[in-house]
């Protein structure tokens, strides 16, 4: 049987990690190992300058579970290095309350988890559903989580990193699946500054949500079409297209 790693970024105790861990019990052993806390927008941020500490828990169903300190990337690592009897065959991250497409991926602790599983060669997907409604309805997306999840271990691949979003509409008004690129956000952030009541200045980054291009074809766009986004991801962020014109630069060293 499979061994399924299963974590997140919005802390052990989100609904969205109960779904997910209850529709995942279906294809494999789950392990579950979370944060202790919310860790959202935290990015790839990888814990290596203070202890980490690991612990026992049990989420709402009394099933049983381990929490860190630390982050989702963490998490991953910790499990992988040894705090699991053996590596896991896949991780799952999720499912997190609002959408990740777009640039949101560099910010995303959920995203952030599936990566490091794939730095370590293991099969990984990142779901989101689009609501920041912590008391959605988080069980269509669970279901097809762990229909993709079971596809990815049949596959056998180790390279594999799939993104997937899944609109918070009801299950039966869902316009299908589709296979998608990145989209683009633009983002509206605003500085927010106040004073202390010792009259020191302090900041917000604050602004309205960001608001995506529904282009066909990408994540943004099929979200907006009522789909379900599934994006393939890598980690080679050459610029490959730069690369021409860079050597056209001539650059040498300087003495």
């Amino acid at each position: 049987m499979s061994l399924i790693l299963l974590t997140n970024d919005d802390g052990i105790y989100s609904p969205g990690l109960l779904a997910l861990r209850q529709a995942a019990q279906s294809i494999g052993e789950v392990a579950v190992f979370a944060p202790d806390h919310n860790w959202s927008a935290a990015g790839h941020r990888k814990t290596m300058h203070k202890p980490l500490r690991v612990q026992e828990t049990q989420l709402a169903d009394g099933s049983p579970a381990l929490i860190t300190n630390g982050g989702p990337a963490d998490c991953v690592a910790l499990a992988v290095l040894g705090i699991l009897p053996q590596p896991p065959d896949l991780v799952l991250s999720g499912i997190n309350p609002g959408a990740n497409v777009a640039q949101d991926l560099t910010y995303s602790g959920t995203v952030a988890a599936a990566l490091e599983g794939l730095i370590s060669g293991i099969p990984s997907i990142a779901v989101s559903l689009a609501s920041r409604d912590g008391n959605a309805d988080f069980g269509c997306a669970a279901r097809f989580a762990a229909m993709l999840a079971s596809r990815v271990l049949q596959s056998g691949r180790t390279d594999i990193l799939l993104n997937l979003n899944v609109p918070a509409i009801p299950c039966h008004e869902i316009a299908g699946v589709e296979i998608t690129r990145l989209g683009r956000h633009y983002y509206r952030d605003v500085l927010v500054e106040r004073q202390d009541p010792r009259g020191r200045k302090y900041y917000w980054i604050g602004g309205e949500p960001p608001t995506g291009i529904p282009e066909e074809g990408t994540d943004v766009g099929a979200l907006a079409a009522g789909r379900i986004s599934v994006t393939p991801l890598h980690l080679d962020l050459t610029a490959h297209h730069m690369l021409d014109e860079l050597n056209r630069w001539h650059l040498r060293v300087v003495q």
